[in-house]
């Protein structure tokens, strides 16, 4: 079976101040199965249909994560979502202010 990747999900294990990477479908199920804590939920059930249908063709492999995350955070699991990556701007051009003048 081939496994689907998608953007990172760093989510809190069962074993105190352990993070696990989550970067793919079949990591996401093995987390579910393995990690979860034992509280079933309607959240919960939507990731698992989400995580099969991946599988099977009919749902992307990104929907499957979001549908994951979700389900996580219900169950008060910490998940730590891959954001926007860092800029590499010049903050100085954003944060330019104006210079006030005062009139005595």
């Amino acid at each position: 079976m081939e496994d689907l990747p998608f953007k990172e999900v760093t989510v809190m294990t069962r074993q105190l101040g352990k993070m696990k990477v989550i970067t793919s479908v079949m990591q996401a199920a093995e987390f579910i199965v393995n990690e979860w804590p034992g509280t079933d939920s309607e959240k919960l059930d939507v990731a698992k249909h989400a995580l099969v249908k991946c599988y099977d063709g009919e749902m992307s492999p990104g929907v499957a994560r979001m549908a994951f995350v979700e389900a996580a955070r219900e169950a008060d699991i910490y998940v730590e979502a891959a954001g926007r990556p860092v800029t590499t701007g010049k903050l100085e051009k954003w944060r330019k202010e104006k210079v006030s003048r005062r009139v005595i």
